[in-house]
């Protein structure tokens, strides 16, 4: 394997740790209050949404943070929705 598939798979597997971690977190503030907190609901699908667009973009993954702003960089089409669904989402749980 050359590099670039190491840091993507290292980058897929963190990133579905954190997706875990939310889901966790979710899951235990509802077991602690008993109460569905809509707002938290939303948040979390929309964090859940943007780590989903993330990851359908492999060269997002390989790239260090500061060149995803260059002209040049593409992202996948795939990802765009859940892009936009998780800013609707985390727009929504803000309120």
């Amino acid at each position: 394997m050359d590099i670039q598939t190491d840091k993507i798979n290292r980058s897929v597997k963190l990133i579905k740790g954190f997706m875990l971690l939310v889901i966790i977190m979710f899951l235990l503030q509802y077991y602690q209050t008993r109460v569905l907190d809509l707002g938290a609901f939303a948040g979390s699908a929309g964090v859940l949404s943007l780590l989903r667009g993330i990851l359908l973009s492999p060269s997002l993954l390989a790239a260090p943070v500061k060149n995803w702003i260059t002209p040049s960089f593409t992202l996948s089409k795939k990802s765009y929705p859940y892009f936009m669904l998780a800013f609707v989402l985390i727009a929504v749980s803000a309120l």
